[in-house]
């Protein structure tokens, strides 16, 4: 069994997680719980146990209400041992360490040198036990500093023997090894499928390879955030709010570098909520380090090995991002939608694939204490697997970037799941052919943003024997089409709905050209859709002298009519309208309003016949980004017995004949 296991040859390393859960600590991080637990819980009357760690935090923790009572209390006792986090920086204005602790409000505590170098995880902070001490006769510069830090208990853990380490990995098999790192983050693996649990180990990558850049997006609840929260010390994790070019880089004017620098990872979480000061200046940068490591901000020089991972929501329909998206960045703030940043990007996670979180979502079992399994990725991070994995398989139709990014997840994920380097292949296929697709997918978004510059292509890998074409399985999501970016002429925003009940636009494009009055209908249509034309043809010639196009149709033209829609069923379409304005505006010259969508069949006479589908219909404007819809006078008892959220944000106008409709929609 995993547990007894996994217990046997690692001793105090692990933990059951079950016990983080039930400690309900919640104001610390969980590496501290559970280096509380494993330190001071190691029987099996936990209960009993936690409560006594409960008292020692009472009387130990101090929280920042109670700074002026522990601050009393100190000067009283003139020494006392204090939980909390502790960070030391260096005033080089003072050639001076200083020693913060968060919970007393103060940032000026005396530090000896021989501490920090005994932990320099100071210097970017720790949790443990401080030792203070108060000597009022502590004077600097003229001021009374009596607050000494004279020890310190990191609740981190220490030095790993790696040698140890893999031995110890070896007795494990492939599929048990995943489970305990699976576990490990505190997520059950007994309720996720092995591909959910490569995407869970795949999130760990930056962590233990350096400068490796994701970004993962899924709907809300499904663990984007608690995959990473707290897991390591040497990951910071920025929850929306504001972000600079100082706080992320370096300090344009005292120098002081920023968090890509002090950090192993740096994660943006609820990145749609994240505001960036100076957005044209920090994409630039992080342009620069995302490619090179090193980047410049004024006259500084700066470097850093921080992987950067961007999380965020998104919608889906069934269990693939919803068609509403016409690229998959749409839920970015505008300013990172760069195609150029986002090449820089080595892999995407389908987030989307992901279940939400319910109480069996988490771990009960044991997995790696995460002091230790932060000190362990921290450790691989800066390690060399025996043998480059990238020495065993081929990679074609992948360019430069793609090769790089490609290798960088493969060496992290064998890194995570064969230290050793011992991996079959079979199992390095199965890697390799993940980050394949992580890379494809970044490549699939630029190709649908700047299809000019980023023609589609299809990366494939070789291992043995074996070529294999790799393809996101969300390349089957049907994508709605968006209104068009501004008025054309011939150009006219339908509206349909698909087969499978599921509400679109649909663009109808018109040109006219001399000719013999011929009608020529392109692309794949339907028997209800060839009516549809035919009725709004006749209805325009019947009408040619009201709408002022005698000349034209004297002169004789041509028309040829398009639907675009996507691989969606056109049947049942009731597109006469829109067919009929897009015939007028090309025989006219005029105008079509790009952001008024039409729905409705035309008899001869331009009378406007109702339609099905409503509330699909109506949603569909509204998520391609439509203002107006004009619906058939027919239904309008049925729209307003809608939920009103349908509609928000829409003007609805209700027509009986086509001339109202082109009062409507002509510029």
């Amino acid at each position: 069994m995993l547990q007894h296991k996994a217990r046997e040859a690692f001793d105090r390393l692990v933990v059951e997680k079950k016990r983080t859960r039930l400690s309900d600590l919640k104001e610390f991080p969980r590496y501290v719980i559970e280096y509380l637990i494993n330190q001071f819980c190691p029987g099996v009357n936990f209960e009993a146990e936690i409560a006594d760690v409960r008292r020692k935090l009472a009387k130990n923790y101090a929280s920042p209400a109670d700074a002026p009572r522990i601050l009393h209390e100190l000067k009283q006792k003139r020494s006392m041992d204090l939980i909390g986090r502790v960070e030391v920086r260096l005033e080089t204005s003072e050639d001076k360490y200083w020693a913060s602790l968060a919970a007393l409000n103060e940032r000026n505590i005396h530090v000896d040198e021989k501490l920090i170098n005994r932990y320099p995880r100071l210097m970017g902070g720790m949790w443990g036990i401080a030792e203070l001490s108060y000597d009022e006769a502590q004077v600097w510069k003229g001021r009374v500093t009596p607050l000494v830090l004279t020890d310190f208990t990191p609740f981190q853990h220490g030095r790993i023997d790696i040698e140890d380490f893999l031995q110890k990995r070896s007795l494990f098999t492939r599929d048990e090894w995943l489970d305990l790192l699976i576990n490990t983050v505190g997520l059950n693996p007994d309720v996720h499928t092995l591909r959910q649990k490569l995407i869970i180990v795949l999130r760990l990558v930056p962590m233990a390879e350096r400068m490796v850049h994701l970004i993962e997006l899924g709907p809300r609840e499904t663990g984007k955030s608690y995959g990473y929260k707290n897991l390591s010390y040497y990951s910071y994790m920025l929850s929306g709010g504001r972000a600079t070019p100082a706080a992320l880089f370096v300090h344009g004017g005292t120098g002081k570098p920023g968090l890509v620098t002090q950090f192993d990872t740096l994660i943006f979480d609820e990145i749609a909520h994240t505001e960036f000061k100076d957005p044209t200046a920090t994409v630039s940068i992080f342009k620069d380090y995302m490619e090179y490591g090193n980047f410049s901000l004024g006259r500084f020089q700066v470097k850093g090995e921080a992987s950067v991972i961007f999380i965020g929501n998104i919608d889906i329909l069934g269990n693939l991002p919803h068609e509403k998206y016409e690229h998959l960045l749409e839920p970015l703030p505008e300013e990172l939608v760069d195609t150029a940043l986002f090449e820089r990007i080595h892999g995407f996670l389908p987030g989307w694939e992901m279940p939400k979180l319910t109480d069996s979502s988490f771990a009960d079992g044991y997995g790696f204490t995460l002091d230790y399994f932060a000190e362990l990725l921290h450790l691989l991070r800066g390690s060399l697997l025996p043998v480059d994995p990238a020495s065993r398989y081929k990679l074609y139709n992948a360019k430069g970037r793609d090769v790089e990014a490609i290798h960088k997840i493969v060496r992290g994920l064998m890194k995570l799941l064969h230290p050793d380097g011992r991996a079959t292949d079979q199992e390095l296929a199965g890697y390799i052919a993940f980050a394949v697709e992580a890379r494809q997918r970044v490549k699939d978004q630029l190709s649908v943003i700047a299809p000019g510059e980023y023609p589609q292509y299809s990366m494939e890998y070789e291992i043995g024997k074996d070529r294999v074409a790799v393809a996101p399985p969300e390349r089957a999501r049907r994508r709605l089409l968006r209104i068009p970016a501004e008025p054309q002429i011939g150009v006219v925003v339908g509206l349909s709905v698909a087969g499978d009940n599921i509400g679109t636009i649909q663009l109808i494009e018109v040109i006219a050209q001399k000719g013999h009055n011929a009608l020529n209908r392109l692309g794949s249509m339907g028997k209800a859709m060839k009516e549809s034309v035919k009725a709004a043809y006749e209805f325009v010639a019947h009408r040619r002298k009201s709408l002022n196009i005698v000349s034209e149709l004297k002169g004789g033209y041509d028309l040829s009519v398009l639907a675009l829609q996507g691989d969606i069923h056109k049947e049942g379409s009731s597109a006469g309208l829109a067919f009929a304005i897009g015939i007028v505006s090309a025989l006219t010259h005029r105008k079509v309003r790009n952001d008024v969508a039409v729905t409705g069949e035309i008899t001869l006479h331009g009378n406007i016949l109702g339609v099905t589908g409503l509330a699909q219909r109506i949603a569909a404007a509204r998520d391609s980004g439509a203002r107006v819809v004009l619906l058939p006078r027919e239904n309008e008892r049925e729209v307003k017995e809608l939920p009103a959220d349908i509609s928000r944000g829409l003007r609805l106008i209700f027509i009986e004949k086509a001339d109202e409709a082109f009062l409507e929609v002509f510029i």
